[in-house]
């Protein structure tokens, strides 16, 4: 009656016709409007908000003739979209007829299935407790057309014959999910999905096949003696002659000798390798008994174990609804589970009271006489009390929990949210103890978060130290390298430990492979890099496995077993595993080159036989004779070699820079022939350009300087002159210091490299003169000068320096004489400030401080000229006494000496006029000025 009420007000309503709309099916198919009457059936569950999920849903149902999505509800009609829009009312919901259905695929919906249409098939392993695991198991079996994850019942995998179109009822409190068998994981949101993570770099790669193994240098026997002649020897530079030619012929040495036969042959070097090192330090256990350090319990699918609140424990339980965003239990590889520990019960030994660390006071796991798992208050010991007993556990290093109670061993086993503990003959090692805190573990996440990090972190090389070297440490420098005839993959993990507990419920796709060949590698990857490798594949491929909240305990589950098998691989049966991967795959080497590892009295050491060893030279302990030296695995000359005599080109007179080259004088110097000169310092007067006649362009062997204060070429000037007195014109330099400050100006007028003898006394004379006139002209001159010699120029004008130092000669207004000077008596010797030893010569710089002041803003002028340093005698020191006192003696015969020191002109006549003739354009031809 209520359909027929509904047909009738349709009729008497104008409503849409459609007909203009109608596709190529004959129905009305994305048509938008407003609805004149109420849907019979509507779900708000997000599956069926997808316009193609809505319409395999009323596919499935007989009364459904159209359907909509509006506001978020799939909607069902019993009449088509024609019948239900109106014309006069806009609308902006669309609307289908129910063959516009696309498909008849429903997926990720909850609801339930008819009686008469139960599951064939049903596994509540907890691999397949999951999308990914279902979906594999309905694929791959004949006849499956659909498959549902029943979390009411903590999560089971159940296959069906028939498509969900046939009997499906949908149902948003129903705790069931259900897909046809070719849906994906996911159509729509329905709440919040687990934490996810995709590395920005990527876990590095390791090569699948292992570099070529090591070559080594076919052997040959080295040679007796090298017996060829040494290339010509090539001088780097000029040659430097000896200062002191007599020095040089009294000293001169050279050596040459027949190359010594070789004192041992030894033998040729070990090319097999050295095998991994035996003493090593002790690997840690997963977990020690009575350490009281936390640790989570797994029962046999890795599920944490939890209390109850009947004062039980279990394992952990699916949700059967959606946790709120942001909880914790979202986020599997960081979730904190519950923690356990181990504690001695006085008096007990073998066994220990497993302690739940979980609760505001301790709570101790314990068996009842029927086998049932409960939490209670305190020890019971090893026995019965009030029908529990807790001192029966116990861990070995793996983490492998086993229970004993008078003589007896247990199973303990887990269904559904109970457990239980059955006697066994052979019990199963279900349970396995997850340490809180395993730095393997630890390594893995921390590498996993800073990604940025994970390629050069990984790759650190680890040949002899640390837990696990490759090598020996002894001798150092070893490298891993592959042999010749290696076996691949004796290390992986997951092949050779399947005996110790139950295989994985999870493949962590191929995580093992990769661990194996990372156990493969000899130059990179240490031991403790392929672990945190391996623990960071298997947490990335649980993070890839699951997405769903409905998913989260098999991905807890898997985080759990990742972190276990990551524990288990940083044991002492890890490391076992890395050592048989390396002995099939690797040896050690020495570094460069690798054949070069040889056997001593029981020990090895590196040593390069083809390189420049005396004691290794072309065979492992073989011995170049003394005097002579290994070259290139050869024993040879030191330096030098001329067929069998060893000698030094740079120095031997008879093969000088080569083979055959005779010197004539015989001495050699820097491989080149050399003739020395050898004699005495001859004494003279050695001042050059003495009275300044060679002036052009500049004062030849004389440089001018002015002291702070004054300025050369303004204030002072140095010029070439003829200086007229007592009827005669003569060459010298005219000094003129001009605008005087205050406190004077001050000069230098130095000749360097001036020669003296050693052991000769000498006198330095000079002549000066007043000048008050230049040409015809009167100038100002109401200066005091004063002239210092010293065998050196000093730092400043009124200071030594160390240098020796004449009396102070004045010239002026107030000593207006033309005339000559000194004598200055002055020896020097090699080593006083100042002096320079060339061979027999010594050499000082001669240097004249002229200093002009009591003038301020006046001027001095006055000429130099006829400087002289002549040798006068020998220096002799008195015999026998300590300090010799410096006597001035002439030697007669000395041609060379003067005897008598004539004046070079007389004083001036007193009130003669000094005149000096000046050419003010100094760098005029000589010839002009004379």
């Amino acid at each position: 009656m209520r359909l027929q009420h509904i047909v009738a007000l349709t009729a008497s309503l104008g409503v849409a016709s459609g007909s203009e709309v109608l596709d190529e099916r004959g129905a009305n198919c994305g048509i938008k409007g407003n609805r004149i009457l109420p849907a019979y059936f509507s779900t708000q569950q997000p599956s069926f908000s997808v316009p193609a999920q809505c319409g395999a849903l009323c596919a499935s149902q007989l009364l459904c003739q159209s359907y909509a999505v509006e506001n978020g509800n799939c909607r069902l009609y019993l009449l088509p979209v024609n019948k239900i829009l109106t014309k006069a009312m806009a609308g902006t919901n669309t609307f289908y007829d129910k063959a516009c259905a696309t498909s008849t695929d429903m997926c990720q919906v909850n609801g339930s299935r008819s009686p008469r249409n139960q599951a064939f098939f049903s596994s509540a392993a907890l691999a397949d407790n999951n999308f990914k695991g279902c979906a594999a198991h309905c694929q791959n079996t004949i006849g499956c057309k659909a498959f549902s994850i029943e979390l009411a019942t903590g999560g089971k995998c159940r296959l069906y014959k028939n498509a969900l179109v046939k009997d499906f009822t949908p149902d948003p409190n129903n705790v069931n999910i259900y897909w046809d068998v070719n849906c994906p994981r996911s159509v729509a949101d329905s709440g919040p999905s687990l934490g996810s993570y995709t590395p920005t770099v990527a876990v590095p790669s390791i090569a699948t096949d292992p570099p070529a193994a090591v070559t080594f240098t076919p052997y040959t026997a080295p040679t007796a003696v090298i017996s060829t002649d040494s290339p010509d020897y090539t001088p780097s530079g000029p040659q430097v002659t000896p200062d002191d030619d007599d020095v040089f012929i009294s000293t001169y040495t050279y050596e040459e000798y027949q190359l010594p036969t070789v004192v041992a042959q030894g033998s040729p070097p070990v090319t097999t390798g050295i095998s991994q090192p035996t003493a090593i330090p002790t690997a840690p256990c997963m977990v020690q008994a009575g350490s009281q350090a936390q640790f989570t319990v797994l029962n046999e699918n890795f599920i944490p174990m939890v209390s109850r609140a009947s004062d039980s424990i279990g394992p952990m339980l699916q949700p059967t609804k959606a946790p709120a965003a942001g909880d914790p239990i979202l986020t599997p590889e960081t979730y904190t589970l519950p923690g356990f520990y181990l504690q001695q019960p006085a008096g007990v030994s073998g066994v220990y009271d497993m302690v739940y660390a979980g609760s505001s006071t301790p709570k101790y796991v314990a068996m009842t006489n029927t086998g049932n798992i409960v939490l209670v208050g305190a020890s019971t010991g090893t026995t019965f009390k009030n029908n529990r007993v807790t001192s029966i556990f116990n861990v070995d290093c793996y983490g492998r929990i086993t229970i004993t109670q008078g003589g007896s061993k247990y199973t303990w086993s887990t269904n559904g949210a109970s457990s239980t503990l059955v006697k066994a003959a052979n019990p199963a090692n279900n349970m396995k103890a997850l340490p809180k805190d395993i730095p393997a573990v630890q390594e893995a996440l921390k590498h996993r978060k800073r990604n940025k990090e994970l390629g050069e972190r990984l790759l650190k090389r680890s040949y002899s130290d640390g837990p696990a070297p490759k090598c020996p440490a002894s001798p150092p420098g070893l490298v891993a390298k592959t042999k010749y005839g290696y076996e691949m993959g004796q290390g992986n993990f997951c092949d050779n430990l399947s005996d110790y507990w139950s295989l994985s419920p999870f493949s962590f796709d191929g995580s093992c492979a990769v661990q194996s060949l990372c156990y493969d590698q000899c130059q990179d990857f240490g031991w403790q890099s392929c672990n945190g490798i391996f623990g960071t594949m298997m947490i990335l491929s649980c993070l890839d496995a699951f997405d769903s909240w409905w998913e989260v305990i098999p991905a807890i589950a898997c985080a759990a077993q990742a972190s276990y098998f990551t524990g288990v691989a940083a044991t002492k049966t890890g490391r076992d595993l890395f050592y048989k991967a390396q002995g099939a795959m690797c040896r050690c080497f020495c570094s460069s080159p690798p054949d070069t590892c040889v056997y001593n009295n029981g020990d090895f050491y590196c040593a390069d036989i083809h390189g420049n060893d005396d004691s290794n030279c072309g065979n492992c302990g073989r011995q170049c004779g003394p005097k002579s030296k290994c070259h290139g695995g050869n024993c040879g000359c030191p330096l030098d070699q001329c067929g069998s005599t060893c000698l030094d080109f740079r120095n031997n007179p008879n093969n000088c820079g080569k083979c055959g080259n005779v010197c004539n004088p015989s001495y050699c110097l820097d491989g080149r022939c050399y003739a020395p000169q050898p004699g005495d310092c001859t004494p003279e007067q050695s001042v050059t350009n003495k009275d300044f006649s060679l002036w052009y362009p500049s004062f030849v062997n004389w440089t001018m300087a002015a002291y702070p204060g004054c300025t050369l070429g303004d204030n002072i000037q140095f010029s070439a002159t003829n200086y007229q007195a007592n009827g005669k014109s003569d060459p010298a330099v005219l000094v003129q210091m001009t605008n005087l400050p205050g406190q004077g100006c001050q000069a230098a007028m130095v000749q360097k490299q001036v020669k003296m003898c050693p052991g000769i006394q000498y006198e330095l004379t000079f002549a000066m003169g007043y000048v008050n006139m230049v040409g015809n002209s009167q100038v100002q001159s109401n200066a005091d000068c004063t002239v210092r010699w010293l065998t050196g120029t000093p730092s400043s004008w009124n200071s030594n320096d160390n240098y020796q130092s004449s009396s102070t000669y004045s010239i002026g207004l107030n000593n207006n004489v033309y005339k000559t000077f000194g004598p200055w008596s002055l020896h020097v010797t090699a080593g006083d400030p100042g002096v320079t030893k060339q061979k027999k010569n010594l050499f000082v710089d001669l240097t004249a401080v002229i200093q002009c002041g009591n003038a301020n803003g006046g001027a001095g002028r006055f000429v130099i000229r006829d400087v002289e340093l002549n040798p006068v005698g020998q220096v002799t020191r008195s015999i026998g006494e300590e300090k010799a006192n410096v006597v001035l003696e002439r030697d007669d015969a000395a041609s060379n000496v003067t005897a008598e020191l004539a004046p070079y002109y007389p004083d001036q006549k007193k009130g003669a006029v000094l005149i000096t003739s000046f050419t003010a354009n100094v760098t005029k031809r000589e010839e002009e000025l004379f």
